[in-house]
């Protein structure tokens, strides 16, 4: 989940290039109110919410910087329509937008508050001190520790592994010829019944 600055954050990442016609701008900002809208019904409020910011950043900063719907336009006007539609975006849909925007922000703010609560809750406490005590194990009367930390030497001044030569045919090879120290067994009723 993500916080409605990150949110604003990337309603803010597209491009914007005055060459292209208002008119396609202004059919975009159309495409992203339907976009926004189904996005909302569909419950993606995140999603919503960066459509509509989308929306009101090109309304509002974007195209007003706009050669064909600039104030300070000179010449012919090329598309009065454009124009038109476009302040009739600014003064009917724009301060509607505005307040759904004002209401998804609370609203994800909301659930991004609970959300980092939530997460604060289930992360887990300190841990407990280990005990001073370390258990002994008892090993079984056959183990023979000089015979293990012999073949521990011998696999250590072998490599360990299985570096060099022919992969397998070197591994079957080391493999017959090492000795194995006795493990301990386990002498636990619980296990023998599995």
């Amino acid at each position: 989940m993500k916080s409605c600055h990150e949110l604003s954050a990337a309603a803010a990442d597209y491009r914007f290039n005055p060459r292209v016609p208002a008119k396609l701008y202004l059919k975009t900002c159309v495409s992203l109110l339907e976009e926004a809208q189904g996005s909302f019904q569909s419950g993606q409020l995140e999603r919503a919410y960066v459509m509509y910011l989308r929306y009101l950043d090109l309304c509002t900063k974007k195209l007003p910087t706009h050669p064909q719907l600039s104030a300070r336009a000179t010449g012919v006007d090329l598309d009065g329509l454009a124009k038109e539609e476009y302040l009739q975006l600014l003064k009917l849909e724009v301060p509607a937008i505005l307040r759904i925007t004002e209401d998804l922000r609370t609203q994800l703010e909301r659930s991004f508050a609970q959300h980092a609560r939530t997460l604060a809750r289930n992360v887990a406490g300190p841990r407990p001190a280990a005990k001073d005590k370390a258990e002994k194990v008892e090993l079984p009367t056959t183990f023979d520790e000089n015979r293990f930390r012999r073949s521990v030497a011998k696999l250590q001044s072998r490599g360990g592994g299985s570096a060099g030569g022919d992969g397998n045919a070197g591994l079957a090879q080391r493999s017959s010829a090492l000795t194995y120290p006795e493990l301990p067994q386990l002498n636990l009723p619980s296990y023998a019944s599995f």
